[in-house]
């Protein structure tokens, strides 16, 4: 773990963290260092020109100009699908 995370010394894990915790640090380290094709794919810097015109284009047929109106788009999803868990079960917070 010290070879990802400098901070994550043998001492610390033990004392300072669950296990829970341990492993998804591992995980994403791992995910870091040795990315996976699917993981890759999606990336604007791996696209070649044509991928990222065509998502350009993409975004402007649903509207989609700017970060801003994209980042909106996204709260507002979560929102309703909050929305949604609260209903389904209640107070989740």
């Amino acid at each position: 773990m010290a070879l990802l995370y400098p901070w994550a010394t043998k001492e610390y894990l033990l004392n300072e963290m669950s296990i829970g915790q341990i492993i998804m640090y591992y995980n994403l380290g791992m995910e870091t260092k040795y990315p996976t094709p699917d993981s890759t794919e999606s990336k604007l810097s791996n696209m070649s020109y044509e991928q990222l015109k065509a998502l350009r284009d993409e975004m402007r047929e649903q509207g989609l100009s700017t970060v801003k109106e994209v980042e909106e788009k996204r709260e507002q999803e979560a929102a309703e699908l909050k929305q949604k868990l609260i209903e389904k079960y209640g107070d989740i917070e």
